[in-house]
C-alpha cells in the first residue's frame, strides 16, 4: 500500500482535509498527517483512519525552534519513506519541502493556498516571497487552489510557468454539498441562534465567517458596517471565527466587537451551516485569498455573497450572477455594493439561487479529490 504524507500547518486545516482522507485511503493509500496540535486534527485522523505526527509550527520565524522542527520532519520522512508528500503553505509548508529536499523525497507535491507575501512589505516580504518560490521549485508539482491564484503566483514569478496545476474550478477540497443544503435541522439551530441573539426577523443580517484578522480585511468590514447603520439602522452583523493573534485588526475594534449590540460574536464554531441561514448578504473583505472556501458554502446555502476584487475570490464570486466583488481595500466601493443588495430583495433571492446551482455544478467534493487523486497517481506511475 503507498503513503502519502500530508503536511498542514494546523488543527483548524482540518477542514481543508475532511472526507478527503477517507477518500484516499478509500483508493489504496495509506495516509499519514503532519499537523499542528488540536483537537479537529485529531478527530479527523481517527475517524478517517490516518496516522498523525504533530509539530508546534508557528507562523513567526523562530530560526532556533525551525531548525529542531526541521530536523524532526527529516527523520520523519526517512522512516515513513512514503511515495508521496503533499505539504501546504506557508511556514510548515516550506519545512516540509525542505525536509524533503533533504531526504531526497522522490514525489513531492506543494499546495499553493494563497501568498503570504502579499500583505507583508520590505525584507519580511522578500523573505517570504523567497521560500514560497523555493518551495514550488523543490516540489514535482505545485496544486494551486484557485485558477486565478495560478495566474497571480506566475505573474509574480513565484511558480514557474507550466508546474502549477488546479484541481477542477479550484478550492483545496471542495464542500461536502449535503452539509451546505437548507434542511429542517440546520433550520431550527439558525432559528435557535436567532433566539439566542435577540434577532426577531425585522432586522437585516450581514456575515463574516473565517479567521477574525486584518488580512482578513475586518477593519474595512467594520468600517463599511458603521457607515451603513447611520442610514440603516435596522442593520446587524454576525462574525464567526477565532481572532488571529499575530495578525490582529485595529485593537479600538475589540471594543465594538464585544460591546455593539448591532454585532454578534459568536467565537469558534463547529458547524457554520446555521450561520448561513442567519444572514442576508456574506462578505469576505480580505486583502489576500487563496480561494475563499466560506463564498462556496453560503452560495450552497443560496446566500448572495460580496468579496474583495483579488485573486481566489474571483474564482468563487461570479459578479451579477451569484454576487459581486469590490476593490481591494475600497470602505466606499463596499457600502455602495451591499447598499445595492440591502435594497432589492429580489436581487439577493436571484443571486442565492444562481449559487447553489453553480456550487453544485463544480465544487463538489469528490469531483475536486478525484482531479487530486488523478495528479497523484500520474506522480506515482
Amino acid at each position: 500500500m503507498p503513503k502519502i504524507l500530508i503536511g498542514v500547518s494546523s488543527s483548524f486545516c482540518a477542514n481543508f482535509l475532511k472526507g478527503q482522507v477517507a477518500f484516499l485511503a478509500g483508493h489504496g493509500f495509506e495516509v499519514i498527517i503532519v499537523s499542528g496540535p488540536g483537537e479537529e486534527i485529531s478527530m479527523l485522523a481517527k475517524k478517517e483512519n490516518a496516522r498523525l505526527f504533530t509539530v508546534n509550527f508557528t507562523k513567526k520565524i523562530t530560526p532556533v525552534r525551525d531548525f529542531f522542527q526541521l530536523l524532526y520532519l527529516i527523520r520523519l520522512i526517512r522512516r515513513e519513506r512514503p511515495e508521496i508528500v503533499n505539504a501546504g503553505n506557508p511556514k510548515s509548508g516550506f519545512l516540509i519541502m525542505l525536509a524533503c529536499w533533504f531526504t531526497t523525497q522522490p514525489k513531492k507535491v506543494f499546495t499553493l493556498h494563497g501568498l503570504l507575501s502579499d500583505t507583508k512589505y520590505g525584507l519580511l516580504r522578500w523573505l517570504i516571497s523567497a521560500t514560497e518560490k523555493l518551495s514550488c521549485r523543490i516540489a514535482d508539482k505545485v496544486i494551486v487552489v484557485s485558477p486565478s491564484l495560478l495566474e497571480h503566483a506566475e505573474k509574480r514569478k513565484i511558480l514557474p510557468i507550466g508546474k502549477g496545476v488546479v484541481a477542477g474550478r479550484g478550492s483545496a477540497n471542495g464542500i461536502d454539498l449535503a452539509s451546505f443544503t437548507r434542511s429542517e435541522v440546520i433550520t431550527a439551530k439558525a432559528a435557535a441562534l436567532r433566539k439566542q441573539m435577540g434577532i426577531t426577523g425585522s432586522e437585516m443580517i450581514l456575515g463574516f465567517v473565517g479567521r477574525l484578522s486584518k488580512d482578513k480585511g475586518i477593519d474595512i468590514l467594520f468600517a463599511a458596517f458603521n457607515a451603513l447603520r447611520k442610514e440603516y439602522p435596522f442593520l446587524r452583523m454576525v462574525l464567526a471565527g477565532p481572532i488571529v493573534e499575530e495578525n490582529l485588526f485595529s485593537k479600538h475594534l475589540f471594543r465594538q466587537l464585544y460591546h455593539d449590540e448591532g454585532i454578534f460574536y459568536l467565537g469558534k464554531l463547529p458547524d457554520v451551516a446555521p450561520v448561513y441561514e442567519i444572514v442576508d448578504i456574506l462578505i469576505v473583505p480580505s486583502l489576500r485569498e487563496g480561494f475563499g472556501n466560506v463564498l462556496i458554502e453560503a452560495a450552497a446555502m443560496e446566500v448572495p455573497v460580496v468579496a474583495s476584487d483579488i485573486p481566489g475570490c474571483r474564482d468563487a464570486v461570479q459578479p451579477g450572477i451569484n454576487g459581486e466583488l469590490f476593490e481591494k481595500g475600497n470602505i466606499s466601493a463596499l457600502t455602495d455594493v451591499l447598499k445595492k443588495l440591502l435594497l432589492n430583495e429580489p436581487l439577493r433571492r436571484q443571486y442565492g439561487s444562481n449559487g447553489r446551482r453553480f456550487v453544485n455544478e463544480h465544487f463538489s467534493n469528490e469531483t475536486i479529490w478525484r482531479e487530486q487523486l488523478h495528479i497523484y497517481n500520474t506522480l506515482h506511475r
